[in-house]
C-alpha cells in the first residue's frame, strides 16, 4: 500500500510539474504577442517562436514521462484512463499558443496598431483561461470544490473570449481602411487566438465529468 501511495504521490507531483511547464509556454506565448504589437520585427517574432516551441515541447516531455509512469501501475486502470485523457486535452492548449504565433511568422502577419490593445485583450483572456485550467487540473488530486469552481471561470473567460472575438471581426469588416485580403487573414488570426480558450473549456469539461464520477 505504501508503494501504491508513494507512485500516486509521484503522478501528482509529475503533472504539477506538467501543469508549470504549461503555464510558462501560455506566459512565453503572451510576452511574445506583446512585444510583436510593440514592434513587429522579423528576427525577434522567429526568436519568440522558438522559445513557445521549446517551452511547448518541455511540457511534451514531460507529458510521455506521465504516461510512462502511470503504465507503471501507478494508478487503478481506470483512474490511468482519466489522467491521460485530461493531459492528451490540456496539450492542445500550449500547442494552440504555439501554431498561433508561427501562424504569424510564416505569414508575415502585421496587427495594425489600432487593433493591437483588442488582439492583446484576447490573448490575455486566453491565457487567464489557460492559468484557470492549469489551477482546476491540479486541483483535481486534492480539492474538487475548488476544482469546480476554478472550472467555472474558465467558462467565464470563455464567454469573454467569444464577446471580443466578434467584436474584432466585425470591427475589422467595417474598416475601409483595410484591404479585403488582410480581413481575411487578421480574421483567422483572432480565431486561432480564440481557440486558446475553447480549448480549455474543453478541458474544464474533462474535469467536470471526472469530478462527477468521483462523487458518486
Amino acid at each position: 500500500m505504501a508503494l501504491f501511495v508513494n507512485k500516486q504521490k509521484k503522478v501528482q507531483t509529475e503533472v504539477s510539474r506538467y501543469c508549470s511547464q504549461v503555464a510558462n509556454c501560455l506566459d512565453t506565448f503572451q510576452h511574445a504577442l506583446e512585444q510583436y504589437c510593440k514592434n513587429p520585427d522579423r528576427d525577434a517574432i522567429r526568436k519568440d517562436v522558438a522559445d513557445v516551441h521549446k517551452a511547448e515541447s518541455l511540457a511534451d516531455d514531460i507529458r510521455r514521462d506521465i504516461e510512462v509512469l502511470m503504465y507503471s501501475k501507478a494508478l487503478f486502470p481506470e483512474s490511468r484512463g482519466d489522467i491521460l485523457g485530461l493531459l492528451e486535452t490540456m496539450d492542445k492548449v500550449p500547442n494552440q499558443a504555439e501554431s498561433t504565433v508561427r501562424m504569424i511568422m510564416n505569414q508575415h502577419i502585421v496587427i495594425p496598431e489600432t487593433y493591437c490593445q483588442k488582439v492583446l485583450q484576447l490573448v490575455d483572456v486566453g491565457c487567464r483561461a489557460g492559468k484557470a485550467m492549469i489551477e482546476a487540473a491540479e486541483k483535481l488530486f486534492t480539492d474538487y470544490t475548488n476544482a469546480t469552481v476554478a472550472i467555472g471561470k474558465i467558462d467565464e473567460l470563455e464567454s469573454e473570449g467569444d464577446r471580443i472575438d466578434a467584436e474584432l471581426i466585425e470591427r475589422l469588416f467595417s474598416d475601409d481602411d483595410i484591404d479585403g485580403f488582410d480581413k481575411i487573414i487578421l480574421r483567422d488570426l483572432v480565431k486561432q487566438i480564440s481557440q486558446i480558450s475553447d480549448r480549455a473549456e474543453n478541458v474544464g469539461d474533462r474535469i467536470r465529468i471526472i469530478v462527477a464520477k468521483r462523487g458518486i
